[in-house]
């Protein structure tokens, strides 16, 4: 938890004091040692967020990358359980930044109660994750979308496979890495994965960057090769 109550304002963790969690208003500790991120922790072992995972220094990147009034928003449900968005827009979508595994069922839990939302996916915490999502690009088909995409089955790898079956848009986040195509830059690429009908996916490499703008101000998330696109407009043609 990037964030507590200390002395009524909101506060990132510093050594040697204490707070109080925005969400339940358990007491909290500051954790400020040298190998993990400065963080609150509740001073009992309860959390108050059953779908909280211990946050990364690629989670704290990612919210880094947004005003710190839009992180860590807590949402309280009609059953009085609290929920802790990563970010939530100004527009109120709720952004996920997902590096633990995940249950079809949580995934749509969450999805079902922030409503508009989006997942970011750390491509990075299994390994062996990359090589077959990437082997899988090699002689699957265009998509006749508005930016360069390919058309792929939903059982392609296994990182496809296990975000199969949302309904929100899902990002993969492999770092900086080299795919099969000399089009494509190392650097500052997001794989959209826009799940259609019977069984398959469009898989669109998006600039990093742009999704954070569009997210940021509402401006265009831009593929590569052809025109613009924009988010409720991405369809494929087939």
């Amino acid at each position: 938890m990037k964030f507590a109550i200390v002395d009524g304002i909101r506060q990132e963790a510093t050594t040697g004091i204490r707070g109080i969690c925005p969400g339940c208003g358990s007491p909290t500790l500051a954790k400020c040692g040298l190998k993990r991120l400065h963080h609150w922790a509740h001073v009992s072992t309860a959390v108050c967020d059953r779908w909280w995972e211990p946050e990364t220094e690629w989670h704290r990147a990612w919210k880094n990358l947004f005003p710190t009034e839009w992180q860590e928003i807590h949402h309280r449900a009609a059953d009085g359980e609290v929920h802790i968005a990563d970010v939530k827009t100004a527009n109120g979508t709720a952004i996920e930044f997902q590096h633990s595994p995940i249950t079809g069922q949580e995934k749509g839990s969450r999805e079902a109660f922030y409503g508009s939302m989006v997942w970011i996916v750390n491509g990075n915490r299994l390994k062996r994750d990359l090589s077959p999502f990437r082997d899988a690009l090699i002689d699957a088909p265009s998509a006749e979308t508005e930016a360069r995409a390919w058309l792929l089955s939903d059982r392609a790898s296994a990182i496809i496979e296990r975000w199969r079956g949302g309904s929100r848009p899902v990002f993969l986040d492999f770092g900086d890495v080299d795919f099969t195509s000399s089009w494509l830059p190392s650097t500052g690429v997001l794989w959209w994965l826009n799940f259609v009908p019977r069984g398959r996916v469009v898989v669109t490499p998006v600039h990093r960057q742009s999704v954070v703008d569009h997210y940021l101000s509402d401006t265009p998330i831009r593929g590569f090769g052809r025109p613009i696109i924009k988010q409720a407009r991405i369809r494929p043609r087939f």
